[in-house]
């Protein structure tokens, strides 16, 4: 077979038109929808999307004060979820701050992202408890680092310096 330079040119030019629609930009469907629990930010209101938390690389979880909670790393029988789905709620925790995440006497919704969902329990009983939101990012964090089986989680631990609110990640 013989190419000539016109032919060759447009070999070229339709392999370039034909790899300028290939993307290395994830779609939106591949990010499922971060949603915070009742009375908590927006990701819009904080500047995040739900892209930035699941690409967010976190920080290493750290135990500051002796819990009253040992963590466990086990479901509550609706099976474990995916890292990515946990990581990208606890993102969103860990971004809130110092800001106030409180757990009145049962549990409450944290945030929801894929097959993810980040509870916060009460087990004082009585009153509300509460933390920074990074603390309880923390706690969350534990979980995942230490209750990790082939990239799907499950399990709870305190927030951080407070053994009064549990954090759990389960599935329903």
């Amino acid at each position: 077979m013989i190419f000539n330079r016109a032919s060759i040119l447009a070999i070229v030019a339709t392999t370039l038109a034909s790899l300028s629609s290939v993307s290395a930009v994830a779609s939106p469907a591949e990010y499922p929808e971060v949603i915070p629990g009742v009375g908590l930010p927006s990701l819009a209101s904080l500047g995040l999307t739900s892209k930035d938390l699941y690409e967010d690389t976190a920080a290493p979880a750290k135990r500051n004060l002796l819990s009253r909670f040992d963590r466990i790393c086990t479901d509550n029988g609706c099976g474990r979820v995916p890292v990515g789905d946990a990581q990208a709620c606890i993102n969103y925790l860990r971004n809130l701050g110092t800001r106030r995440c409180g757990v009145p006497n049962e549990n409450i919704v944290m945030c929801r992202a894929g097959q993810a969902i980040i509870y916060g329990s009460n087990i004082r009983g009585g009153g509300e408890v509460s933390s920074y939101c990074s603390d309880v990012a923390i706690g969350g964090q534990n979980v995942i680092n230490a209750c990790n089986w082939s990239g799907q989680v499950a399990g709870a631990d305190a927030a951080n310096g407070n053994g009064d609110l549990i954090v759990a990640i389960e599935k329903c």
